[in-house]
Parts: structure tokens; C-alpha cells; sequence
């Protein structure tokens, strides 16, 4: 078992006043994740800061699809579907357990005007999307009848239904995907901390910058960082970092857009559905997306421009209505009301974007690399699918200044064929870890089945942790398959630090479980209490922040209202 926790972190912070860095990186999420081990794998010294927990921000709240994008087709970005159909076969070589092949569909409906385009157009686009995706892709396209449709989703509505056109893509669970990065950065000999802030920049007489300032929030300590390169991958933080005390940027060319992008999570009994399925918006052309994942159903997205608090986004209740008034027009007999909604949850896309573009929309989801005059590389925009490719070109820029200077020849990328950490085995055979787990350890199917398609290989490292204690393999939430043993392993072995680090991002119960994600969180404190030398106090603490956090950002208004808190 690979130590990444508390104690590993006390070892970095104390690395880092103690000599000079290749390449310090700031921004914990999944496009920082991806360059420290692009660059660690390069053998480069490597140090990746994150002021709150790993994948907090947006790489915890995408819709959780690893896809090439077929709505891009309309735009005629084809060299960026064929490198996200390209990055989607990766990812199911490096990550088989975080790269689920999935079918998706889209409903035809008699009446032009339920369809989110043509259907020949939407079948042309499909039968392109597998010609880019060429040996890449997971399963033909194909054309179902009404009957064949109404299999994979019962509710849908019948009147006027001709059938549903079918393709495929990939699910991930986003957070574990970041946090399964970083613990293969870890092994390869990486930085890595949570938990701390760049307050500033070091640079020299010439104004190039040489290091971060920063302050560890647990420790409450300022700690002198130095580096040859750093590497801003804050997302819609962008800009702020590029201001922070010590920086000189010069003109910026470009801004970051945020665009605000909100899904509901719903029980899964309320909306059957099999295939993830796209549903045209009733206000705007656009489709949502009704996926399920981890026992539940998540509806989303929109994508609107943002100038809110960006560390705190969440879903407005027209938002929440206007995703619902869709849905049940394609459901009709789901019904859904806003106390359906187990969960609301908003992420900001980091969109680069030129002032005379208008709508958020159009704007190319291509990633761009930016430098700054004081030698800050930045990075932008991009989505979930390509961040391999997004760090190794981000990487590329900064081997070359460092070979540069050693006079040597630049370092290549191996993050292609290197496996991330729990991905050791082909997708055929965590099915069968799966079985052999639950019949050798007395666990319910769904509970194997959830520890290997999260965790991968390491799912039996996990299950190891019961002999320690019988009351591990209880599970943390009533009805859900996680089981305490994974807090006990995300403190030694993921670095989390507190419960919400645990409930939120380690585990995805705040999002699944809503509310009733506090059920579990006395447990769990109580094992990270032991761990981590919490008083009580601390553990009480704790808890209380888990429930800002749940409040904050993933109940609803109605759920806001019933606890007593301002309605959003």
C-alpha cells in the first residue's frame, strides 16, 4: 500500500524550502494533476499546490463523461473531436476502471420541433463521429426502433415516438480520475500538497519569477518555494494567480469566461433510464444529458456566463426549473418536482475567450497555453477527456526552456502508455476482482462491484483494511455501497485531510447522498479522529464544515429553506 497521506505531506512541505524545483505547478485540479505526473514522469522535481483539496473545483462537477463531443461536429471542430476520440481510447488503456464504454442516445420524435436536430443531420454526425473515432471507438452507431428506445428508458415519452439514435462514449467518475493521477505522481516521486495557498510570487532583478510564496492552511506557516518554471492551471483562477503580489504579466491578450454549467442528481427509481440520453432544452438549442451514475441519475448541463463567487458556485431555483420543465416533457411520467432533486451542483468552465464572442457556448472548449512576460506558462480552457494531452503539451513548453538551459535535449512525454494508479488491470478482469472480493470477503455484490470500478486494482487494498477492524465494511451511508474502510484508506492513502475531503471528493457522497451524506459523516470522523489526533472539538468541527459545504453547494433551495438557511 502506497502512503500518500498527512504524513507524506509534512515530508513535502519540508522539502520545499530545501533546494530548487524544475517545475512548480499551482492548481490541484485535473489539468494540474495531469502535469505533475506528465513532469514527474520526465524525471523532472516536481511541487503542485492546491489552496483547498485536490479536484475541488470544477474537476469534481463535470457531467462526468470522458467523450470526444459530438455537438462540436456543429461548430466543424473536427480536430478537436478526433483528439478527444483519441484521448477517450487512452484513457480506457491507462484507467480502465475510470473509463466505463457507455451507449448514449438520442430520442426521434415525429414532431421536428422535440428533436434537438434533424435526425438526418444527427445521424450524418453520428456515422462522422465514428469515421474520426476510427479504431478508437467503443461500438457502432445504430438506429433503434420505438420498441428498441423505450428498453432503454420506459418513461420516454410514446407520442410520436419513431425510435432513438445510439452511440457510444465513456462515464468517469471525475474526482477519483484526478486523485488516481495524483497518487501515480506520488509513486514517480512528485510534491504534492493540499491545503495551501500561493500568496505570491519570487523573482529576480529582471522580474523573471524564480518561486512561490505560500501558506499552509493546516499549519498556518509561510514557506519560500523556488522553481526554474512555474505553471498557473487555476482554472477560472486564472487571472487572479496571474495578479498575485510579486508577478509581473504584462498585457493580457485574453480572458478567462467562466461558464457556469449545473446538474441535478435524482434517485434512480424516479427516472429509469439505461444509456445515457440526450434531451433537447425547451429554451435554447442545447441538450441535457441524463446519465446514470453511482446508483443515481445526474441531469445536466447548462452553459451560461458566471461572475459569481467562483470558490462557491451553485444552481439557482429558475436553473433547477428549467432543467426539470425538460425533462418532464420528455418524461412525462417521471413527474419530477424540486424535492426530487437529491443534489444540485454547479462547475465553472475555464473558457478562454475573445470579448466580441457573445454567448458562452460558442466558445471553442480547445485548451490554449499562454506566457507571460515574466515567464509565467498558463494554461486554459480544455475539458475533462483531453487533460493528458493538455499537460503534455503544457510539459512540452516547459522542457524546452529547461533543456534549453541544460544545454541538453528535451525529455518526451510518457503519460500515453503509463497506467494510472489502480489501472494495472484490463477492464475483464476487475469484473472478475469483483466477484472473487465479494465471495472471499462476505461483501454484497454492489459494494465489490463499486470498490472495483472506483478504485481499480487497489479496490483489494481496500477490503485488506477490514481485518484491521470488522467495522470497516459497514457502510457509511444507509442504502449506498460505500463502506467505512475507504475513509481509513483515503487518510493513509489519498491525503485527505478533513471529512469533507473524504465525503465530497474521495468518496462522491455529498453528491449522491445529499443531505444524508451527514449520516455518515460521525463515522467517518471518528476514523479520521483516530488517524489524525483530532480532539473532540475538531471532529465536531469537522462535521459542521461538511454541512456548510453541503449547504454552500450541493443542496438545493428548497433543501436551503428547510434547514433554515437563506434561499438561493
Amino acid at each position: 500500500m502506497s502512503e500518500f497521506s498527512s504524513r507524506t505531506r509534512q515530508n513535502h512541505l519540508e522539502n520545499l524550502s530545501t533546494g530548487q524545483f524544475d517545475i512548480a505547478i499551482i492548481g490541484g485540479g485535473i489539468t494540474g494533476a495531469g502535469l505533475a505526473l506528465d513532469a514527474a514522469l520526465r524525471g523532472r522535481r516536481t511541487v503542485l499546490i492546491e489552496k483547498r483539496d485536490f479536484s475541488a473545483g470544477t474537476s469534481s462537477r463535470s457531467t462526468k463523461l470522458i467523450h470526444g463531443g459530438l455537438r462540436y461536429l456543429e461548430h466543424y471542430d473536427f480536430a478537436m473531436v478526433r483528439e478527444g476520440l483519441r484521448e477517450r481510447s487512452i484513457l480506457t488503456r491507462i484507467a480502465p476502471h475510470l473509463a466505463e464504454p457507455f451507449p448514449f442516445l438520442v430520442p426521434v420524435y415525429r414532431d421536428r420541433q422535440r428533436n434537438y436536430s434533424h435526425p438526418l443531420l444527427m445521424r450524418a454526425g453520428m456515422i462522422l463521429y465514428g469515421l474520426l473515432a476510427g479504431r478508437f471507438g467503443p461500438g457502432r452507431h445504430r438506429r433503434l426502433s420505438a420498441d428498441e428506445a423505450l428498453s432503454f428508458a420506459p418513461g420516454l415519452d410514446r407520442e410520436g415516438l419513431e425510435g432513438a439514435l445510439l452511440y457510444y462514449d465513456g462515464l468517469t467518475n471525475d474526482s477519483r480520475l484526478v486523485i488516481d493521477v495524483l497518487k501515480r505522481a506520488n509513486r514517480e516521486g512528485a510534491c504534492l500538497i493540499n491545503h495551501a495557498t500561493v500568496t505570491g510570487f519570487l523573482h529576480n532583478k529582471e522580474g523573471r519569477l524564480t518561486g512561490l510564496r505560500l501558506r499552509d492552511e493546516i499549519g498556518r506557516q509561510e514557506i519560500d518555494c523556488q522553481s526554474r518554471v512555474i505553471i498557473n492551471a487555476t482554472g477560472v483562477w486564472m487571472e487572479e494567480t496571474l495578479r498575485l503580489p510579486g508577478g509581473n504579466p504584462g498585457p493580457i491578450s485574453k480572458t478567462v469566461r467562466p461558464s457556469k454549467g449545473i446538474h441535478l442528481t435524482v434517485a434512480a427509481e424516479r427516472l429509469p433510464v439505461s444509456g445515457a440520453w440526450l434531451i433537447p432544452s425547451l429554451v435554447g438549442h442545447r441538450f441535457y444529458f441524463v446519465v446514470p451514475w453511482e446508483g443515481r441519475v445526474n441531469i445536466g448541463t447548462t452553459d451560461t456566463d458566471y461572475d459569481g463567487s467562483r470558490d462557491n458556485p451553485h444552481a439557482l431555483r429558475e436553473e433547477i426549473d428549467e432543467i426539470l420543465a425538460a425533462i418532464n416533457a420528455y418524461f412525462p411520467s417521471a413527474a419530477l418536482e424540486p424535492t426530487d432533486v437529491i443534489t444540485s451542483w454547479a462547475g465553472l468552465r475555464p473558457l478562454i475567450s475573445d470579448p466580441e464572442i457573445s454567448q458562452t457556448k460558442d466558445i471553442s472548449r480547445q485548451e490554449e497555453v499562454l506566457e507571460s512576460a515574466d515567464g509565467l506558462i498558463s494554461i486554459g480552457g480544455g475539458k475533462l477527456t483531453t487533460y493528458r494531452l493538455m499537460a503534455e503539451n503544457g510539459i512540452d513548453l516547459a522542457e524546452r526552456r529547461l533543456a534549453k538551459e541544460d544545454r541538453q535535449s528535451p525529455r518526451r512525454s510518457r503519460t500515453a502508455r503509463t497506467p494510472l494508479s489502480g489501472g494495472e488491470l484490463e477492464r475483464s478482469d476487475l469484473a472478475k476482482l469483483a466477484v472473487r472480493l465479494a465471495d472471499e470477503n462476505e461483501l454484497p455484490m454492489a459494494t465489490a462491484h463499486h470498490l472495483v470500478f472506483n478504485y481499480g486494482s487497489e479496490a483489494a487494498q481496500i477490503v485488506a483494511l477490514i481485518d484491521e477492524d470488522a467495522d470497516l465494511r459497514l457502510p457509511l451511508v444507509e442504502g449506498l455501497p460505500n463502506i467505512a474502510a475507504e475513509a481509513l484508506y483515503a487518510v493513509r492513502c489519498e491525503m485527505a485531510l478533513t471529512v469533507t475531503d473524504v465525503m465530497t471528493r474521495r468518496t462522491r457522497l455529498a453528491m449522491v447522498a445529499g443531505a444524508a451524506a451527514m449520516d455518515g459523516a460521525v463515522g467517518v470522523a471518528e476514523i479520521m479522529g483516530r488517524e489524525l489526533g483530532w480532539s473532540e472539538e475538531e471532529r465536531r468541527q469537522q462535521i459542521e464544515d461538511l454541512r456548510q459545504e453541503l449547504l454552500l453547494e450541493y443542496l438545493t433551495p428548497v433543501q436551503s429553506a428547510a434547514q433554515n438557511v437563506p434561499t438561493r
